[in-house]
C-alpha cells in the first residue's frame, strides 16, 4: 500500500467537507436580490440548511459503515453531493433551492465522519497527528478553492457559482484509483465494546461552540460589506478564502505549533480568534477585513483537527467512526446555529448590524481565551510540581543505593 496515494485519496475527499454548504457565501448577496420577497433569515438558510441534513446522516454513515465498505459509502455520498450542488443552480424557486442544499447536506453526512476515520484506520502515533492536521489543511484548502471560484462565478450569475460542486467528481476518480476498499467494521451492538467516554461529549461542545463563532464569517460577510458598501461579490469570496487559506497553513503546522506552545495552544489560538473579529468589527477597508479573517482563521484551523486529533485517541478504531459521528455532528449543528443563535445576539442587545456582531465575538472569544490561561498556568505550574517531585524522589533512591 503506498502510503502517499492513499492519503492523497483520503485529503481529496477532506476538499469537499467542511466548507461545502457556505461555499456559496459570495454569491449570497445576489442570490437575495434574486428572491427578495425572503427573509434574510430564509437567505441565510442556505447556507446552513445543509447542516440539519448532514447531522442525522452522519450517523447513517457511522451505521452504513456496520454493513459496507467506507469506500462505497464515500460514492454515495459524492453522488448526492453533485446532485444536491449543482442542482441549486437550476432551481426556479426559493424552495426548491432549499430542497437541493438539504439533498448537499446528506452527502456531507455520508462523507464526513469516514473521511477522518479513515486517518485513524491508516496512521498512529505522531504521523495520525500530522495526518488528522492536513486533512484540516485540506479541508480549508477545499474552502479556499470554492470560495475564490464561487466568487469568480457569482459576478457571472448566482447561477454559476453552484458550478463549483463539480470539483466532486474530481475526488470521485481519485478514491476510486487509489483508495483501498476496507471490510465493513461490523456491527457494533452486543459485541462487548466499552461505552463512548464522557469526555468525548465534552469536545462536542467544544467543537459546537467554535463552529458556532467561526461560521459568523462566511454566513455573514457578503452581507456586511454589502451593507457597508465595501465590496462586491468578488471581493467578499476573496475575504472569505483568505480565513480558509489562513486556516490551511495552521493545518499544516499543527504538530509544529502544538511543539512551541505546549499548554498555551489552545489560549493562543482563541486569542487569535478573538483579536481576528476584533479587527473585522473595527475596519472600513477591505484590505484591514481580510487580515482579521485571515486570523481568525488561523486561530479556528488550529483548534478544529487538534479536537479530532483528540478525539480519535479517546476510543478504540472499531468505535473511531461512532465517536467521530458524535463530534462531527456537534460541528455541523454549530453551522446551522450560527445565524439563528447570533442574529438572536443583535436582538438581545438591540442592535442587528453585522458589525457588533464581530465586535460582541471578539470580546466573548477573548475572555474565553483568558479562562483557558488561567487553566494552562495552573496545569503548568502542576507539571512542573509533579517534575521537581519525580527528580526528588529519584535522587532520594540514588542516595539510598
Amino acid at each position: 500500500m503506498n502510503k502517499k496515494l492513499l492519503k492523497m485519496a483520503i485529503l481529496s475527499v477532506s476538499l469537499l467537507t467542511v466548507m461545502a454548504g457556505a461555499a456559496i457565501s459570495p454569491a449570497l448577496a445576489d442570490i437575495a436580490l434574486a428572491f427578495p420577497e425572503s427573509s434574510e433569515t430564509t437567505i441565510k438558510l442556505i447556507l446552513t440548511l445543509p447542516s440539519v441534513m448532514i447531522i442525522p446522516f452522519i450517523f447513517v454513515s457511522s451505521y452504513l459503515t456496520t454493513r459496507f465498505s467506507k469506500k462505497s459509502i464515500l460514492f454515495a455520498g459524492i453522488v448526492f453531493y453533485l446532485i444536491g450542488g449543482i442542482g441549486g443552480g437550476l432551481v426556479s424557486t426559493i424552495e426548491l433551492l432549499l430542497f437541493c442544499r438539504a439533498i448537499l447536506g446528506i452527502g456531507v453526512g455520508l462523507i464526513m465522519p469516514i473521511s477522518t476515520a479513515l486517518v485513524s484506520d491508516f496512521f498512529d502515533g505522531e504521523e495520525r497527528t500530522a495526518t488528522m492536521g492536513q486533512v484540516s489543511a485540506a479541508n480549508n484548502l477545499g474552502g479556499v478553492a470554492l470560495f475564490l471560484m464561487s466568487g469568480v462565478l457569482a459576478a457571472i450569475s448566482w447561477r454559476v457559482a453552484f458550478g463549483v460542486y463539480i470539483l466532486a467528481l474530481v475526488s470521485a476518480i481519485i478514491v476510486y484509483f487509489y483508495l483501498p476498499k476496507t471490510k465493513s467494521d461490523g456491527v457494533l451492538v452486543g459485541n462487548g465494546l466499552a461505552p463512548l467516554p464522557k469526555k468525548l461529549y465534552a469536545y462536542g461542545l467544544g467543537m459546537f461552540s467554535i463552529v458556532l463563532v467561526f461560521f459568523a464569517i462566511p454566513v455573514n460577510m457578503a452581507l456586511y460589506m454589502h451593507q457597508e458598501g465595501i465590496g462586491s461579490s468578488q471581493f467578499a469570496g476573496v475575504v472569505i478564502s483568505v480565513g480558509t487559506m489562513a486556516g490551511f497553513i495552521a493545518g499544516l503546522l499543527l504538530t509544529r505549533l502544538r511543539h512551541w506552545l505546549q499548554n498555551y495552544f489552545i489560549t493562543i489560538q482563541l486569542l487569535l480568534m478573538g483579536i481576528g473579529f476584533f479587527t473585522m468589527s473595527l475596519s472600513q477597508h477591505v484590505f484591514i477585513i481580510a487580515l482579521g479573517v485571515g486570523i481568525a482563521g488561523f486561530g479556528f484551523g488550529s483548534v478544529l483537527p487538534m479536537v479530532f486529533d483528540q478525539v480519535s485517541r479517546q476510543v478504540p478504531k472499531a468505535q473511531t467512526v461512532q465517536a467521530m459521528a458524535i463530534v462531527t455532528s456537534m460541528l455541523f449543528l454549530g453551522q446551522f446555529s450560527s445565524p439563528i443563535i447570533l442574529d438572536g445576539v443583535g436582538m438581545l442587545f438591540a442592535n442587528d448590524t453585522i458589525r457588533f456582531l464581530y465586535y460582541f465575538l471578539s470580546i466573548a472569544m477573548l475572555v474565553v481565551a483568558g479562562a483557558f490561561l488561567v487553566a494552562a498556568i495552573k496545569l503548568s505550574i502542576r507539571q512542573k510540581r509533579e517534575m521537581v517531585f519525580n527528580y526528588m524522589n529519584e535522587n532520594n533512591r540514588e542516595v539510598t543505593k
